[in-house]
């Protein structure tokens, strides 16, 4: 039951992280230097309690909301995208490892739910995104980012929750899929 618990927190911070991939990877290093949720002391993750990984990842994620203008190509998504899932991957194999010597699955599972949950972020704030002023631009931006923080809080204090996060990934990205091949449908008839 322990191993199950620390899987669906692991995945519910990697999902956050595939959406924005240094506020959750904060989230995981104060769980692990507070041991709430989640303790690597011991294990071959330490380095992830350091107060160095915590300061680091919240100046990144700063200098990334500073520079996302820059990260609104596709190219951007895709960086974005890769550290999310190498984040997610390595907290997810963390998370594990503080009550398992099997930690290998975390490293597949977490950068599975980053992967799967990053995109479907993506689409969405891809399509709403191109509907909305410079201004609206940024609050979504502010609510993408404090969305993926509040996913992470969550999946530390109820791992359970985590499972939901990869679910609603799903949901996000099956119906950016609907709405572009639809979209597509709808051109072909015009011919």
């Amino acid at each position: 039951m322990t191993y199950l618990l620390d899987l669906l927190q692991g995945v519910g911070i990697a999902a956050a992280a595939g959406a924005s991939p240094f506020l959750p990877l904060a989230v995981a290093a104060l769980a692990g230097l507070v041991g709430v949720g989640a303790d690597y002391e011991g294990t071959s993750f330490s380095v992830l309690e350091s107060p160095v990984v915590l300061a680091l990842s919240v100046v990144l994620a700063v200098v990334a909301f500073v520079l996302r203008k820059r990260f609104e190509n596709l190219a951007g998504e895709r960086v974005m995208l890769a550290l999310g899932m190498v984040f997610g991957a390595v907290v997810t194999a963390a998370t594990i490892a503080d009550h398992s010597s099997t930690w290998w699955p975390g490293l597949i599972a977490g950068a599975l739910a980053a992967l799967i949950t990053g995109l479907g972020v993506q689409s969405l704030l891809r399509r709403t995104r191109a509907r909305l002023d410079r201004d609206g631009q940024t609050t979504l931006a502010v609510g993408a980012t404090l969305g993926a923080l509040v996913v992470a809080v969550l999946a530390v204090i109820l791992p359970p929750l985590g499972l939901i996060a990869v679910i609603a990934g799903i949901w996000l990205y099956v119906g950016g899929r609907r709405r572009e091949s639809s979209k597509h449908a709808g051109l072909r008839v015009l011919r």
